[in-house]
Order: structure tokens, then sequence, then C-alpha cells
């Protein structure tokens, strides 16, 4: 399962659980909004985090492995990161320079070390 998604969710499941909010498709689809759209995808979700059997007592650490160790769960994630690089916005810069002289020639972000 993608490490990076697996934080994001266990992060968000620690937050509600501390808060001492009930994990729901409502709350999943609120806090995870840009990622998780449908509605249909945040009850799965949702039903799948309440199979693994986690509280408040848990740590971050402990939900991300629970959440990893999850076989269906790693499907729909693994499902619903395929359609967000489908769909996903492309941003695509041109820059056309010219220079003479000594120097840089910066077109867009300098970065020195």
């Amino acid at each position: 399962m993608d490490f990076i998604t697996t934080g994001v969710i266990a992060s968000t499941v620690y937050d509600v659980l501390k808060a001492g909010a009930k994990l729901s498709a409502g709350v999943l689809k609120e806090r995870l909004e840009k990622w998780l759209k449908d509605d249909v995808v945040a009850e799965a979700v949702a039903a799948e985090l309440s199979k693994l059997d986690l509280n408040e007592d848990l740590s971050e650490k402990a939900i991300e492995k629970r959440i990893d160790q999850s076989q269906n769960l790693g499907a729909l994630i693994h499902g619903i990161n395929a359609k967000v690089s489908v769909v996903g916005p492309a941003t695509v810069t041109n820059v056309n320079q010219t220079h003479s002289g000594s120097g840089d020639n910066v077109g867009v972000n300098k970065i020195v070390n």
C-alpha cells in the first residue's frame, strides 16, 4: 500500500478518534475531501476501517500498521489512487529566455544551498 496515503488516512483516523468523534463516511469525506469524493467509496473505506477495531487508545503508528495490514482497504486505496492519478490536473510551465553576458539565467525558482 502507498505509505503516504496510509499515513494520511492514519493521521485523519487518529485525529477523529482523539477528538471523541465517531468514524463515519461523512467525517472521512469531510476531512479527505480532495482525495475521497464519492459517497460510495467513502462508505466503503469507513466500513473497512470499522473492521479494524480502531479506538482512541491506539497511537497513530499503531493505526497506520493496522491499515497497512488490511488487504481490502489496500485494494480500495489502490483503486482511489489510480483514479486520482488519471483524473488529476496537470500543469505545464513553459519558459522562453534569451540570455547574453555573464551570470545566472533563472527561469522559475533558483535553489541555493
